[in-house]
């Protein structure tokens, strides 16, 4: 990957007051067909080095725009709360920023390459994956713990997706529903696991 980059100044539109100050950064790929992204920062590029710190901030900006789709609307639907005071709106919106932060974990760990062989006890607890396997499998437990990928892919099936656009890649909703449909059963798990004891 080839980058490079240069002091560049924006003007006004009526040409008023002073330049903004701006780092120009240009990556290309190396291949003939390859893309070519032209990045406009306000970060102070000095090296090459800068520069490729940069294209690694613009690279990721597609994982922020699919926390705040998880967060927003497509799942917690945090956007369309309505609540009566202030403060129980900014309880109720962290509460949820901390789930769609569990659910994009889930769903990016279960379809990212470098993460979907890994244990899915990083992002759900054992009787989660349990119950899921249960559930869904309808055999006894495994000897080992299955893979994110495979509870990325079982928890939206519990919500009925069947992957008919054959991307292979749950969203956000069917997730979310998934995530809560899992907590209903594990709640259900707990109540029946609390009557053995004497009342």
């Amino acid at each position: 990957m080839f980058t490079s980059y240069s002091e560049v100044g924006i003007k006004n539109p009526d040409n008023s007051g002073q330049a903004l100050p701006l780092t120009y950064v240009c990556c290309r790929e190396q291949a003939e067909d390859g893309a070519c992204w032209h990045l406009l920062t306000s970060e102070k590029v000095a090296s090459a080095a800068d520069a490729r710190r940069i294209v690694s901030h613009y690279e990721r900006r597609w994982l922020i725009e699919e926390y705040h789709k998880a967060w927003k609307s497509g799942g917690t639907c945090v956007e369309s709360l309505r609540m009566q005071t202030r403060d129980n709106l900014e309880r109720i919106v962290v509460i949820k920023a901390f789930i769609a932060v569990r659910v994009l974990g889930l769903r990016q760990g279960g379809i990212s390459e470098e993460t979907q062989n890994d244990s899915c006890e990083k992002i759900l607890l054992p009787t989660e994956w349990k119950l899921l396997w249960v559930k869904l499998e309808g055999k006894p437990l495994p000897s080992q713990t299955p893979t994110l990928k495979w509870a990325c892919l079982k928890l939206a099936k519990l919500r009925r997706w069947h992957d008919s656009k054959r991307t292979g890649r749950p969203g956000c909703v069917v997730m979310w529903d998934g995530w809560f449909r899992l907590q209903d059963m594990v709640e259900g798990y707990l109540v029946m696991e609390s009557l053995d004891q004497e009342l």
